[in-house]
């Protein structure tokens, strides 16, 4: 694996990254105005039912693609078909069980959501080989461009436009289909890859083995991290989830964008190192340090500016939102962080250990969390979700420190140095308003915007981020060499040697 093709992609997965999330946190601003609490939790019911069976509509073919180390034209013409068909079906399965989700969780009007909305699963599986095949290529600057542009028609655009109009939880619905057809559309005009129909079993085999393991895998944790909605959902009013839903957007809409910046290249790249076990640890460490010095810090950051955040991005009607975004902001960047984890578990192949870990938490914890959903004890649920996300997040350092021989004081370093750089860009947003009290939240934020990522620069220059340094001067000298060669190689064309 080339290295600096590794961090080229990262450069513009975060890049895209970047410019998904200030557009992800302007549109969520502009709609939480436009609409209710209600259409909101409405919204995030139908989009857990279809995330359910998401995971094995495209039957894990993507990362399938990604993982293999040889494809030919059969392996892809097998994942489409598979993938497509099987996203068929369970747009026909959802279609047909629409009432019964709607009355499993006592909301009439969610009937009609989850029909629409199980539309995307048709596009989720046609659009799954092509994302495969871009990734697995590392060709994270034409994903990142393409996702980014797609999310502003999508959501910005048509969107907002028909919530200005007054068309309710229909234009959240527009929006995400719209958004996942033109994603279907612009991956597959990339690849152009073959579509003909393949009817040979044997060329099934390896994309149906990794990708069912995978889709298991991904299934498992996709119920770890919505039990929150789905309890919320049938134990408490859909304003309630809509307040839930749109506080932890504030926190996961740019912490998720940042992780789909590493974790997306990390698949492809960590599976050609699977044979690798010294490179392989490498790449992970690094992975672990460059996730967490951006998750980690940032949460910190937004549990101070929490106040700033609700009232800027939802508006003054949302002062419940406050404390549920400050629960976000704890443990939704370590949930991001585990990713990085649990990829590198699915490359090694790893898939039934990622299986068991999450089935023995959910085990666990699940419990405790319907006990307090009957309570109607709504905090109680969410701190018992930060201990299940802080649970899985150690025992897959855990594990991975076990399966590549790694000592658990250099992983407890990396994490204990990222704990402390929150906290100081935590405690200088926190001093920051203490000290402006009299500045309004929209004058407020970008002054504790600013004030945090200077924190956390002069944290990464000055305090114990050594590690981080480390990669980052190894990354500025290979950009420095191949300049140097670049030059070089101009001059010596242009003289004629």
């Amino acid at each position: 694996m080339n290295k600096p093709s590794i961090l080229h992609s990262i450069k513009w997965n975060y890049f895209g990254a970047v410019i998904k999330g200030v557009s992800q946190l302007g549109v969520l601003g502009i709609m939480a105005r436009l609409l209710t609490p209600e259409e909101f939790g409405l919204m995030a019911l139908a989009l857990v039912a279809i995330k359910f069976g998401s995971y094995f509509s495209d039957f894990g073919l993507a990362a399938a693609i990604q993982q293999k180390k040889e494809i030919n034209d059969s392996d892809i013409q097998a994942s489409f078909w598979f993938s497509t068909i099987a996203g068929l079906l369970f747009f026909l399965i959802t279609f047909a069980i629409a009432e019964p989700l709607a009355d499993f969780f006592d909301s009439p009007k969610l009937a009609p959501v989850i029909t629409l909305v199980a539309i995307s699963f048709i596009l989720i599986g046609a659009s799954a080989t092509s994302m495969g095949l871009l990734r697995r290529n590392m060709q994270f600057k034409y994903l990142s461009i393409a996702e980014t542009i797609i999310y502003l028609i999508s959501n910005g655009i048509i969107g907002i436009s028909l919530a200005y109009y007054d068309y309710g939880v229909t234009s959240l619905v527009i929006a995400y289909l719209s958004q996942q057809f033109l994603f279907f559309l612009a991956t597959y005009a990339k690849t152009r890859h073959s579509i003909r129909i393949n009817l040979t079993l044997a060329d099934y085999k390896h994309v149906l083995t990794f990708g069912g393991g995978y889709s298991i895998a991904s299934f498992m944790t996709f119920i770890g991290s919505n039990i929150d909605h789905i309890l919320i959902g049938k134990f408490f009013p859909a304003t309630e989830l809509g307040l839930w839903n749109r506080s932890r957007n504030i926190i996961s809409m740019p912490s998720y964008s940042l992780l789909v910046s590493i974790t997306g290249v990390l698949l492809p790249s960590y599976s050609k190192l699977q044979h690798d076990n010294k490179q392989f640890s490498e790449l992970y460490i690094k992975s672990l340090i460059i996730a967490g010095f951006f998750l980690i810090p940032i949460g910190g950051g937004m549990f101070s500016a929490a106040p700033q955040l609700v009232e800027v991005l939802l508006g003054k009607n949302w002062p419940d939102a406050v404390p549920l975004v400050q629960l976000s902001a704890i443990f939704v960047p370590v949930e991001m962080l585990a990713s990085v984890a649990a990829t590198a578990c699915s490359a090694l192949g790893a898939l039934s250990l990622q299986i068991k870990l999450q089935s023995f938490l959910l085990i666990l914890l699940a419990p405790i969390m319907l006990y307090f959903a009957l309570q109607h004890q709504l905090i109680y649920i969410l701190i018992t979700l930060t201990a299940y996300y802080w649970l899985r997040f150690i025992m897959y350092i855990l594990i991975l420190g076990k399966k590549l021989q790694l000592k658990f004081m250099i992983q407890g370093e990396i994490i204990v140095s990222q704990l402390m750089a929150a906290t100081w860009v935590g405690a200088l947003i926190y001093l920051t308003a203490h000290y402006l009290p009299q500045i309004n939240a929209f004058q407020l934020l970008p002054i504790e915007i600013a004030v945090g990522g200077f924190g956390l620069l002069l944290f990464i220059v000055m305090g114990p981020a050594k590690r981080l340094r480390q990669i980052i001067r190894v990354f500025l000298y290979q950009k420095k060499t191949n300049n140097t060669a670049i030059k070089l190689g101009k001059m010596i064309l242009k003289n004629g040697y």
